[in-house]
């Protein structure tokens, strides 16, 4: 695993973070998958059917993308078994019904616990310029978050996410889940830079 984070920190500050947006993690057969395509293709079938989107439209990122967080908080941590998996779905359809959801909640913020509640202030300040919807506290509450979590617990029965956490977040379209990974790969990046000075 050292190697491959040595691998990629290396392409990290030498290569544009488009292209290793690319090839680390949007563009790739995930870690867990052990370069299986078909039993990638299988997993992203199965999940695709329960959460009513176009399998091409579901991506692991996180630690799961090639074996390693890219969480600053983490720092490059290997993933292991209490690793979660962390699933890109891009959907219009879902990210638009999300919105409008979080947009719409007016006074009825009042009934979230404290943790929804800061989400959705996060949501306003923050992921809605992303293109995004971080759904780790906020699925209980949306029109399909029923839905969607028996399809994420029913994923996490499936070999090789079998006992794993498994989260999502949408996003509205490919651009905003690119958009994304580059800000982070551009953040650490910076990071790594800082580091050497």
């Amino acid at each position: 695993m050292e190697k491959i984070r040595d691998e990629f920190l290396a392409e990290l500050l030498s290569k544009p973070p488009e292209l290793v947006a690319s090839l680390w993690i949007l563009d790739r057969i995930p870690y867990p998958f052990q370069d299986d395509r078909m039993l990638y293709a299988e997993w992203r079938h199965k999940l695709s059917s329960l959460l009513e989107v176009d399998s091409s439209e579901i991506v692991i990122t996180g630690s799961g993308a090639f074996g390693i967080s890219l969480n600053p908080n983490k720092n490059y941590k290997f993933y292991d078994e209490s690793s979660d998996i962390d699933v890109a779905i891009v959907s219009e359809f879902f990210f638009n019904t999300s919105w409008k959801y979080l947009r719409n909640i007016g006074t009825k913020i009042h009934t979230l616990p404290p943790p929804a509640k800061q989400s959705v202030k996060d949501h306003v300040g923050k992921y809605i310029y992303w293109g995004t919807i971080a759904t780790d506290k906020l699925l209980p509450y949306l029109p399909f978050g029923r839905k969607w979590l028996s399809a994420l617990s029913e994923m996490s029965k499936v070999e090789p996410t079998k006992n794993r956490e498994i989260k999502a977040r949408i996003y509205k379209d490919f651009d905003s889940l690119r958009a994304y990974q580059i800000n982070n790969l551009k953040n650490l990046r910076t990071q790594e830079l800082e580091k050497g000075i």
